[in-house]
């Protein structure tokens, strides 16, 4: 339709009418104080002829016109519509739209996964993997040395990995940076700084998440040690199922700590996790407690569960709990990588301090074959832990925890 504008004042003037294109201008300075009305009138584009101000019909050139003023019009609903500005007919669709077509194939089932939880699957498989190794590499190396060694590896590989993504770790730096001085994330990104610069911040994180960060790195290697330790002092089944109470831990602190309280799926699936670990680990003191029958392998490993090694337990599943509170307390706003640098830092300290003084054993010096499962260790760990930490810190703790049952089925 081409839209024809009639413009009469209340002075009592006659309306005059004439044709206009489809983006009307405003009246000029003089009318714009007197009251104007505007009337709209529909023409059919099937009238040849068009009537000009004065009343007179024109020739086979009004169709033409009527063609342009057609096509300005949509051309100007075209550049409304995608909202640029400008003269409306040269707004014509722009080629340069920053958003990428979405991926198509396989890369486009990948984007469509869901990020966290496909990570939690990754970490949970890779630990199952990195158990299986220690157990082999533990018959020969004490395991606080394992865990010594395992740190240091693991620890100058995610040392030397943040340093070559010092750009993306700089840029979380800011985004917290921006957070709490209240700027802007774009502001404090375009502040002239080098975004490829090396500093602690780039390392370890802000600095105002680093006693959070500290937690972590502190309970999270207590827990894992004290998981080594306990395995001198029960069967693996025993410490696996008391160990696995960390999830309902979990979910307890982040009640007072997050407010994260746990609706009634996410109850049901950590209890559903928790029996789960039980029927597939089969703890013989707890089975022989409830009476329920063993096979002869259970049978040779059934006597009365070590009180201290059940203390030992406990504290390394109240420890782990804390870690992943933490995780999730801290929300993003520090690197993956920078959480594990701080694991591995108070790792290696840690097994650095029962190496030389030689608790719980002395330590030796391990073979070459004993070296490869050790190096290998150490990459699954650097893996794992990268990919902990983000789970943990892109999902809630309720449901993190209920994924974190799955490292049983993969041992199993």
């Amino acid at each position: 339709l081409k839209l024809a504008v009639s413009v009469s004042e209340r002075s009592g003037t006659t309306s005059s009418r004439a044709p206009r294109s489809a983006m009307a201008r405003l009246p000029s300075d003089g009318a714009r104080g007197r009251d104007m009305v505007v009337e709209l009138v529909d023409v059919s584009l099937a009238e040849a002829e068009v009537t000009d101000g004065a009343g007179a019909k024109g020739g086979g050139g009004g169709l033409d016109a009527v063609s342009e003023d057609s096509e300005d019009s949509e051309d100007e609903e075209r550049g409304l519509l995608r909202g640029d500005a400008g003269d409306a007919s040269t707004s014509a669709p722009r080629r340069d739209d920053p958003r990428p077509p979405p991926p198509t194939g396989w890369r486009g089932y990948v984007a469509r996964v869901p990020k966290g939880e496909a990570v939690m699957l990754a970490a949970t498989f890779t630990f199952a993997f990195q158990n299986v190794v220690a157990k082999t590499v533990e018959e020969g190396v004490p395991p606080m040395q394992v865990v010594f060694v395992r740190s240091c590896i693991s620890g100058c590989v995610t040392a030397f990995t943040t340093w070559r993504r010092a750009a993306e770790c700089n840029a979380i730096v800011r985004e917290a940076d921006a957070e709490t001085t209240g700027e802007g994330t774009r502001a404090s990104a375009s502040s002239g700084e080098d975004d490829s610069r090396f500093t602690i911040e780039t390392l370890l994180g802000h600095r105002r998440f680093w006693r959070l960060c500290l937690l972590r790195g502190v309970a999270g290697s207590i827990a894992f040690s004290l998981a080594y330790v306990s395995l001198t002092y029960l069967t693996v089944g025993d410490s696996v199922a008391i160990f696995f109470l960390n999830p309902i831990f979990s979910s307890l602190m982040a009640i007072p700590a997050l407010g994260e309280k746990p609706s009634a799926v996410q109850a049901v699936a950590i209890g559903g996790g928790l029996v789960g670990t039980l029927l597939i680990v089969k703890p013989p003191a707890l089975f022989h407690a409830l009476g329920v029958p063993l096979n002869d392998d259970d049978r040779r490993r059934d006597h009365p569960m070590d009180p201290v090694g059940v203390g030992v337990t406990l504290f390394s599943a109240f420890f782990c709990a804390a870690a992943m509170v933490s995780i999730r307390a801290i929300r993003g706003r520090v690197s993956a990588l920078a959480l594990a640098v701080w694991f591995h830092g108070c790792s290696a300290a840690l097994g650095f301090a029962s190496v030389t003084s030689a608790w719980p054993l002395p330590p030796v010096w391990p073979t070459a074959h004993e070296w490869g499962l050790l190096i290998l260790i150490s990459l699954t760990s650097f893996v794992g832990q990268l990919s902990l930490n983000y789970g943990y810190s892109h999902l809630p703790t309720l449901t993190a925890s209920a994924l974190y049952y799955l490292l049983v089925v993969w041992s199993a």
